[in-house]
């Protein structure tokens, strides 16, 4: 049969030979391995708005389970992290080194025509290595801007309702974190979107497959829709609110892109008070990824281009 597709199509064998990893691979449905997918998902996610496409993140693609252990980014390889006097590299993994296993990769280009630079951080905290049931809260900041966003990693039941467990430890997280300081519209540059750095990303239930190199299915869902949803479903009699009442969405493409381009997130926030949001994300959800974008670009609604004039 393969003779005769060979046949119709001269490529079809290279086609079979690269998807022939995907029979191979079981699929993972632990904790640690739902955990290893929303992690990769969240590194492929933020690498794309940092400059470097999903298929071209060769360091994934080399991912080793055998070395990974709580984090997925353990089983990669970064180039070595070179901790600056007054710089943020890897500052992130000095704060949380003593909280369970704290992992750091770093990624930079080296010439051609891609340009990126960012640090990733991994954080699990002792008491998700010890058997307790942890979620993510991944986090992107862009130095040059103090961008931040935050996707809070939300699995819903197997009826699609968001489990009254998911509101509480948002409502958690809320109190621990700092008020963010307010935008200031003075500066043309300082348009945007939406300020609000929290969004949640929901996922398809789907395994954790290693040949997968992409970003999961499912979609990214601003926080302030979610509130006005658990709000309207918190009537007395009603159960908890159906994913399906989250209307307005985003995939993730376009979610990086906006992102990217300065629409999305909080800008002028202080690096302390983001690692003070991931010490309260280890508090409650128990695992955090932090990636630190330290690339210069001019974004699409203007912003970063008086650093550069």
């Amino acid at each position: 049969m393969l003779a005769n597709l060979r046949r119709i199509s001269p490529d079809v064998e290279a086609e079979v030979q690269r998807l022939m990893p995907l029979l191979d691979d079981a699929e993972g449905w632990s904790e640690g391995e739902l955990r290893w997918r929303d992690e990769r998902d969240a590194l492929l996610l933020f690498a794309k708005i940092a400059g470097l496409a999903p298929n071209d993140f060769s360091e994934v693609r080399l991912w080793d389970r055998t070395a990974a252990g709580a984090a997925f980014i353990n089983g990669l390889v970064g180039t070595a992290v070179q901790p600056m006097l007054d710089d943020v590299r890897g500052r992130a993994a000095t704060r949380f080194s003593a909280i369970g296993e704290t992992v750091v990769r770093a990624f930079a280009s080296r010439g051609g025509n891609r340009s990126y630079d960012f640090e990733a951080t991994s954080i699990t905290d002792q008491s998700v290595l010890d058997g307790r049931e942890g979620s993510l809260d991944a986090y992107y900041y862009h130095v040059d801007t103090r961008t931040l966003v935050m996707l809070r990693y939300v699995r819903p039941g197997p009826n699609g309702l968001f489990s009254p467990d998911a509101r509480h430890t948002l409502d958690e997280f809320h109190s621990c974190v700092h008020r963010l300081p307010r935008r200031d519209r003075r500066s043309a540059d300082a348009y945007s979107l939406l300020d609000d750095p929290l969004f949640l990303r929901i996922h398809e239930p789907e395994p954790f497959t290693a040949a997968l190199h992409r970003t999961s299915s499912g979609a990214i869902y601003p926080y302030g829709q979610v509130v006005a949803a658990i709000s309207a479903a918190a009537e007395p009699g009603l159960p908890g609110p159906s994913v399906g009442a989250f209307t307005r969405h985003l995939v993730p493409t376009h979610f990086a892109q906006l992102v990217r381009d300065g629409w999305f997130g909080a800008s002028g926030v202080p690096f302390e008070v983001v690692l003070d949001w991931v010490e309260a994300t280890i508090g409650t959800a128990g695992v955090a990824l932090m990636v630190v974008d330290f690339s210069l670009r001019q974004r699409g609604n203007g912003s970063g281009m008086k650093a550069r004039a």
